[in-house]
């Protein structure tokens, strides 16, 4: 592995920490963060959090992306932004933000979509 590509893999490690760090300070719970690298095509790491309500949810949506931006980090893309949205997504490339009502996460079965993923960080 060349320098380059493991100064990446620490950065990307250091922002999944971070998004999972900002949703916890914002009363998200059940934060996993899991890395899928060879397992998914279309990230490197997982962030998946709970929040209480959609309002809770819509508030630690909103803080991850203006926390970030502050940083000079922008999302990608993002869904399900709206007033009755039990499952948000923030798309950072390499990392991707899953905000979840505990019904909706429960329903998806989402941490098990990945078994064999490793879990890098667990914040109940």
């Amino acid at each position: 592995m060349n320098l380059i590509h493991r100064r990446t893999q620490l950065e990307t490690i250091d922002l999944a920490r971070r998004i999972a760090d900002i949703a916890s300070e914002k009363q998200a719970e059940d934060i996993i963060v899991t890395d899928v690298r060879g397992l998914s095509s279309i990230t490197d790491y997982q962030v998946v959090a709970s929040a209480d309500n959609q309002r809770l949810a819509r508030a630690v949506f909103d803080d991850v992306i203006e926390k970030l931006k502050k940083d000079g980090i922008r999302p990608l893309f993002s869904e399900g932004a709206g007033p009755d949205s039990d499952w948000l997504i923030v798309d950072y490339g390499a990392v991707m933000l899953h905000i979840f009502v505990p019904e909706k996460r429960a329903l998806f079965d989402f941490d098990r979509l990945w078994p064999e993923a490793k879990t890098v960080l667990a914040l109940q």
